[in-house]
């Protein structure tokens, strides 16, 4: 795992206790999604008048027919006793109710979640 974060990164306009609800789901993904030789990358950088946090892992990635899904509650890939399916849909209600936003990019041997966030002024 490896975090780079901008020097001159603002604030996030947020809910603290919250946000650590969408860091612990995303990154537990993340984790799950690798191998033993696997990388998990997290970034937080400016863009505009908002806080980009990027979490990307080399696993191997979410297929096309099931990732307009992935936000669904009660939708897992994980077997039965893994996981809920929750943890997505958990992460943007949260994300929804501080202003912020979710997307996803995956490919085979890439997926990356970002986490837009409004900046304090």
């Amino acid at each position: 795992v490896s975090v780079t974060i901008a020097d001159d990164l603002r604030p996030a306009h947020a809910v603290g206790a919250e946000l650590n609800q969408v860091w612990m789901n995303l990154i537990d993904n993340a984790l799950d999604a690798i191998d033993v030789n696997g990388r998990v990358e997290i970034s937080a950088t400016n863009e505009m008048a908002r806080v980009v946090v990027r979490i990307v892992d080399n696993g191997p990635g979410i297929p096309p027919s099931i990732k307009g899904q992935i936000f669904d509650p009660f939708f897992t890939t994980k077997p039965a006793g893994g996981g809920t399916g929750l943890g997505l849909d958990i992460v943007r209600r949260l994300l929804k109710q501080q202003d912020g936003e979710i997307s996803v990019e995956s490919d085979a041997g890439r997926t990356e979640f970002q986490v837009r966030l409004p900046a304090e002024p």
